[in-house]
């Protein structure tokens, strides 16, 4: 029974030496449930206040930027306007030209055609007539012609 009684002694210190484990736990579960946790954000808050500066600094440098980009690509140009002008009524004052050279011609191209009939009519109607007065000349005229 010696054995017994000893085994029974350890079962004995082990179940106090368990109940005390279980007395610490509920003590350290009381605290932990009653301790608050705060958080400092006094160290954080000054960081937080120097990075928003540092990003209003950023988006007012990038405004400016932004700003004389677009004043550049608004007021740019390749040409001046007044060169553009001047192009374009260069171009429309040639095509003018060129209309009109045609038009006067192709008028006188007729005009040519018509002078040339006139003139060739009146030719035919003068040595007719010619011929007509002076007979000898139109027997020349045949010979000549025959010789041909």
């Amino acid at each position: 029974m010696t054995k017994i009684e000893q085994l029974a002694a350890l079962l004995v210190a082990e179940l106090k030496e368990f109940e005390k484990g279980i007395s610490k736990l509920e003590s350290l579960e009381t605290k932990i449930r009653n301790t608050k946790v705060e958080l400092n954000l006094k160290e954080l808050k000054p960081l937080l206040e120097a990075h928003e500066q540092s990003l209003k600094l950023s988006k007012k440098q990038q405004d400016t930027y932004l700003d004389r980009l677009q004043t550049v690509v608004k007021n740019a140009s390749f040409y001046p306007k007044w060169a553009i002008i001047t192009f374009m009524s260069m171009i429309l004052l040639c095509c003018l030209i060129s209309f009109y050279a045609y038009t006067v011609k192709t008028d006188t191209t007729e005009k040519e055609k018509i002078a040339y009939t006139k003139g060739e009519k009146a030719a035919t109607e003068y040595i007719n007539l010619y011929l007509s007065e002076n007979p000898k000349a139109l027997e020349r005229y045949k010979k000549w012609s025959e010789s041909k």
